[in-house]
This record gives structure tokens, sequence and C-alpha cells, in this order.
């Protein structure tokens, strides 16, 4: 049987009314068997640790977010490397550029890079955060070569068709999410439509973006409805994508 992957989820925000292990039953309860957890804060690493080694269904991708690039020094550094070698650990993130919040962009660039450097080493796919900085996002990728060594997940995704296939040619998937629900959202649609088959996963972002982790199946349904899939085909594709990249 064909279970769901929520490819970001923050299950320690500390907006939710749940604990964590209340919101994986849940989670489970819905059919989502796996969920990936990015890190935000370098604080944040140790706990996301801790709960994946608790949780079996869930994995963590630690990494600084680019409104919290402030906090990025050698200890940071030391930290992430050595949370390279823990099994539980299959992805870098969420990193990028953030034009909205932080830093300088400057600044945020060198921990991007930095960042970068450092899931190449260990050979783990990056989950990108980027917001009103996709062309110079685009420009550090193809310079170090990123999707086509790593590859990754563009998390959020609402930017152009062009974008989108450039991104999936080089090697890295579109994360679909919340997004997708909005009235407003015109260029995603259109996008969805336009991927091959296992260039897209499945992310709920919540509880920022949506507010419950089995709002995951809503973001579903709309994609296989637009898509003229079945539900359990894009159960089936958008899992295996998941669990392929991320290698588990």
């Amino acid at each position: 049987m064909h279970t769901w992957f929520d490819t970001h989820i923050h299950l320690l925000a500390p907006e939710w009314q749940q604990s964590p292990e209340e919101l994986c039953q849940l989670a489970l309860a819905s059919g989502i068997a796996g969920m990936l957890l990015p890190g935000v804060r370098v604080g944040d690493w140790p706990g996301l640790l801790e709960l994946a080694l608790q949780l079996p269904e869930v994995y963590v991708a630690p990494g600084l977010h680019p409104a919290y690039a402030n906090q990025w020094n050698t200890q940071a550094e030391q930290q992430l490397q050595a949370l390279t070698r823990e099994p539980q650990v299959v992805a870098i993130g969420e990193i990028g550029l953030d034009a909205v919040a932080g830093p300088a962009l400057a600044e945020q660039e060198v921990v991007f890079r930095a960042q970068l450097r450092i899931a190449l080493e260990a050979e783990l796919p990056v989950l990108l955060h980027c917001r009103k900085t996709t062309g110079r996002v685009m420009d550090i990728l193809r310079e170090m070569e990123i999707g086509e060594r790593i590859g990754g997940i563009w998390h959020g995704f609402s930017g152009s068709v062009q974008i989108a296939q450039e991104l999936v040619r080089s090697g890295f998937m579109i994360g679909i999410g919340p997004i997708l629900l909005r009235k407003s959202a015109l260029k995603l649609p259109q996008v969805v439509l336009t991927l091959p088959e296992g260039a897209m996963v499945l992310e709920t972002d919540a509880p920022d973006m949506i507010a419950v982790p089995d709002g995951l199946i809503q973001v579903a349904k709309r994609l296989a409805a637009l898509r003229g899939e079945t539900l359990e085909k894009t159960c089936q594709v958008t899992g295996d994508s998941a669990r392929r990249l991320l290698k588990i």
C-alpha cells in the first residue's frame, strides 16, 4: 500500500496546541507515514534529531533558515557537519536567500554557500527557501552544480513554468504545498500541468501555511484534480519521488 510523504513540516513549532507525538498520530491516521522536519534555527537541531530517534516516521533536514543567518559561526558549522553523519538526517534545510527577512543578502549568501558545501560533502540533498531572490538563488545553484550533484526540493514553489522546468532538468524536485489551494495562485496550477511525472513532492509547511498535518491530503486532491490523476496515483508518485530523493 502506498503512503503519503510530507517533505516539509515543522512539528516542533510553538504554534501547535498538540505535542509532536499527537501530531504524528494524526498524520499516520491520514496515511501520512513519512515526514521531513527542516531546521530553522541552530537551537532547533538537537530537538529535531531527538524527535526523529523517538518516532520512526520522522526524518530531519537540519539547516539554518536565511532569516537567522546571523546565527552562523564556526561552532554551528561544525555542529551541522557532525549531524550529517546521523542516519535520521536525510537532507540539509531549509536554506537559501530571503529578501524580506533576516540580515543583509550578502551575509545570507555566505551562509547559504557554506551550507551547500556541507551538503555536497555529505552527499545530501537540500531544501531550498527562496523569497524574492529567485535569480540569485538560481545563479548560485548553477555555479555550484547543486542540482546535478545532489539535487533537492524547491520548497513552497510559486515561480514560473520556465524556472520549474530548469530546476527539474538540473535534478531538483518541486515542492507543492498549500499555495496550490489559493485562489490567487495563478502560476502554480500551470506549473503542475507541465512538469513530468515524478518531478513533484508534497509538503504542508505546517503550521505556517496550513494548520493541520492532514492538510497534505487537501493539497494532493487539488494536484490530482489538476493533472487528471487518481488520488492513489498521486500518492504513489509523490511518495516514491520523495523517498527516492531522500534515499529512505
